[in-house]
């Protein structure tokens, strides 16, 4: 990605206020980058880290 690029999907990925929502944009995101990589002869590193990991409901959480 450009570095501008790069803002503007940190930037979204830190608007995202629930896990679903932000996951279904990581997801859909990482698509775009395989496909974009694949014109290019290029691979993805294998494990990116979960961006959205700090939107997941803890497990002992209670509502």
């Amino acid at each position: 990605m450009s570095p501008q690029e790069r803002i503007a999907h940190q930037a979204t990925i830190r608007s995202f206020t629930n896990y679903d929502d932000c996951h279904a944009y990581q997801v859909a995101h990482h698509r775009l980058m395989l496909e974009r990589a694949s014109r290019l002869g290029l691979k993805l590193p294998e494990h990116g880290r979960d961006a959205c990991a700090h939107l997941r409901p803890s497990p002992d959480s209670r509502h």
